[in-house]
């Protein structure tokens, strides 16, 4: 009998942590810039001189599955043939499994 390989693409959402430093004269005021982002991405204000990111890491142990709904109608979980061939998806109305 011949075994044949296939691969499992699935979406789903997990948490980043990003550690940074910010150069302040007090911690309040350090707070207080923070704040100033309004819940954004730290990303978007490090500048290497005031905001500098020291480290990140994915957070693993908070994976969850994504819902077809939850990713705009749009698969989240894909099959593949080892060469790349599409074989099936968790779409609703996949009606036309490849």
């Amino acid at each position: 009998m011949e075994k044949f390989n296939f691969y499992q693409d699935r979406k789903v959402t997990c948490w980043e942590r990003t550690h940074f430093d910010v150069k302040a004269e007090s911690y309040e005021e350090a707070v207080a810039l923070v704040k100033s982002w309004q819940g954004e991405d730290v990303l978007c204000f490090e500048d290497d001189e005031n905001i500098i990111i020291t480290n990140g890491e994915t957070l693993y142990d908070t994976s969850e599955s994504l819902s077809v709904e939850e990713n705009g109608g749009q698969p989240t979980i894909e099959v593949f043939a080892n060469n790349g061939e599409d074989i099936i998806n968790n779409k609703p109305d996949n009606t036309e499994q490849i």
